[in-house]
């Protein structure tokens, strides 16, 4: 026989025997369960490439059992170096291979971000900074960012309110501008099966969102919002100033009762001393909010003011909006003595 071809024979026969052991080990689930071990699922969050092996020192201090030796050897044979940035979630089910080969490719696993409704700025960009490896101040920059806001059709006014409230799957690494934009995308879909036959960039669209902004701050219970959007569409046809408390609140920058001082207070948000709607929504609505702002409940209540069960009392007059005021102060100088009796009453 000819000797190179004995001497590929030989090689091949080598390789199989030597080879072909240690590439059914990487691929066993029952080595990878005998190498790795946890008893839960691992959260790992990479905020820098680094080197595989500092990956394996993090995971033993979350608890994982493992081999370093094995793992080495796997990686050596393997031929992975490092880790991308990114979110893994680490399980003992699969092969040593998938593993490597999922950190070594940087395959991350999706996050569930939540945006909370009813927010301020910050209060959003606190859970967006928890949430995301970016921090507030990148996400502050995007807000700030008009030639990129126009790009999705808002701007430094209205973005706010168009900070669509849902949980969604990101990637943790995802950028400040794909988060955002993904937040307004949502927005403008939800708005798009409210409001009909106009265009996004419509005053329409702006009204509406504005106006979901105060109704989400101004309601108590769900069945209630229509009913209050009702009530604010009804006194701006009427050339009546909204006098929307919540708008109030925003403007002091604070939600807290108000005081009769706070609603003279001069600000272009303040709707007891401008006509019409503020400038901009004073917070991000849900769904609902917006619903009640585009499809309100028709009737002819313009007045409405809190009532002893917690709910509103609405009434179409100023004089019986007159007298559930009065029931409604009068409740609230009830809880204040029973307060007080109960505070002399205390050793």
């Amino acid at each position: 026989m000819n000797p190179f071809v004995l001497q590929l024979v030989f090689f091949i026969v080598s390789f199989l025997l030597v080879f072909s052991p240690r590439n059914y080990l990487l691929h066993s689930e029952q080595f990878i369960k005998e190498s790795f071990s946890s008893d839960n699922d691992i959260s790992l969050f990479i905020e820098h490439a680094q080197p595989i092996d500092s990956v394996f020192s993090t995971l033993e201090q979350k608890g994982v059992s493992m081999d370093p030796e094995i793992f080495e050897w796997a990686r050596r044979l393997s031929g992975w170096r490092s880790v991308p940035r990114g979110h893994y979630q680490l399980t003992n089910h699969g092969s040593l291979d998938q593993l490597l080969e999922k950190l070594g490719r940087g395959l991350q696993d999706p996050i569930s971000l939540t945006v909370l409704p009813g927010q301020n700025i910050q209060s959003i960009l606190q859970q967006l900074d928890q949430q995301s490896v970016y921090d507030e101040t990148d996400f502050l920059e995007v807000l700030h960012d008009t030639e990129w806001l126009a790009t999705v059709n808002s701007d430094t006014t209205r973005v706010l309110g168009q900070l669509y409230p849902e949980t969604y799957l990101v990637y943790w690494t995802d950028q400040p501008k794909t988060v955002i934009g993904r937040l307004i995308k949502e927005n403008t879909k939800a708005l798009s099966t409210l409001i009909e036959g106009e265009p996004f960039t419509s005053t329409r669209w702006e009204e509406v969102i504005i106006m979901a902004s105060i109704i989400e701050w101004e309601y108590k219970f769900e069945e209630e919002k229509k009913r209050i959007g009702g009530l604010y569409w009804n006194r701006l046809n009427s050339n009546m100033r909204l006098q929307a408390d919540p708008t109030v609140n925003f403007a002091l920058g604070e939600r807290r009762r108000l005081l009769y001082r706070d609603y003279s207070f001069v600000h272009p948000y303040n709707t007891y001393q401008i006509n019409g709607l503020p400038p901009g929504p004073i917070t991000n609505p849900s769904y609902t909010s917006l619903e009640a702002a585009a499809r309100p409940e028709r009737h002819d209540y313009l007045y409405m003011v809190a009532s002893p069960e917690g709910t509103h009392t609405f009434s179409t007059s100023y004089e019986n909006h007159q007298k559930a005021s009065k029931i409604w102060r009068d409740w609230i100088q009830e809880q204040y003595r029973i307060k007080r009796q109960r505070e002399e009453s205390t050793p």
